[in-house]
């Protein structure tokens, strides 16, 4: 497998390293500043605002119209039967938890720093990443 690159080495080797003209940079800035820029398409939403506008139309026709669709006078709210909710009795695990006064202390100074550490932080990324 080495004697496969013996090859390689030896024509680059040959060849040499090719540096670029003084004025290269320049040359292509130049070129980049005269190349037309091609406009990028305009941002088109897959669904336009008239579709969006009858979608709501039509949802808002259907939630209104809905009370009126049933036969009986009875709302459609009345015929479910809720009572299950009385048999499910969950009860509170943090009834009898209380927060100390230095719980609370360190909770609100962990959130000051916090914000504080946001505000730097944002300040920081915004200088580095301006122009």
């Amino acid at each position: 497998m080495e004697e496969q690159y013996k090859d390689i080495k030896h024509l680059v080797k040959e060849a040499g390293l090719e540096t670029p003209s003084v004025d290269f940079l320049k040359n292509v800035m130049e070129r980049v500043e005269l190349s037309t820029v091609e406009m990028s398409s305009a941002y088109k939403p897959l669904i336009s605002k008239k579709v969006w506008f009858v979608i709501a139309v039509v949802t808002a026709v259907l939630l209104c119209a809905t009370p009126f669709l049933s036969d009986s006078k009875e709302s459609i709210l009345s015929s479910i039967d809720f009572s299950f909710f009385n048999k499910i009795s969950i009860k509170n695990p943090f009834s009898d938890f209380t927060f100390h006064k230095t719980t609370i202390y360190g909770i609100l100074f962990l959130a000051l720093l916090f914000l504080i550490q946001i505000t730097i932080l944002k300040r920081r990324i915004d200088r580095r990443f301006s122009l």
